[in-house]
């Protein structure tokens, strides 16, 4: 799982995250490419964001703790994110798979 917390760093540094209310306006001008959620959000979070990316058809990936992203990415608080950039999340989505599987 570091692998993809270090990845959420670089694209922080790259400025290919978006995230707070952003990230609903981003969903649907399809700007967002991967959605990361905290699997300690809020029901109404996760679900209000499982239905956009469902619409929208954006892959989804959990990490544990919203602690860890939120350090990963220099912020506080934070339950999700997106990512903009398709290398990126590309990227995580390979290593999401290779740690679940």
């Amino acid at each position: 799982m570091s692998d993809i917390y270090n990845l959420l760093g670089l694209c922080r540094r790259a400025n290919q995250l978006i995230f707070g209310e952003p990230l609903f306006k981003a969903l649907r001008s399809h700007k967002v490419k991967l959605i990361v959620i905290s699997k300690d959000a809020s029901k109404r979070t996760e679900k209000q964001l499982l239905n956009k990316c469902a619409y929208y058809k954006v892959p989804y990936i959990y990490v544990d703790d919203s602690n860890m992203l939120s350090h990963a990415i220099g912020k506080n608080n934070i339950k999700s994110l997106g990512i903009t950039d398709d290398g990126f999340a590309q990227r995580m989505i390979i290593i999401d798979r290779n740690e679940v599987g």
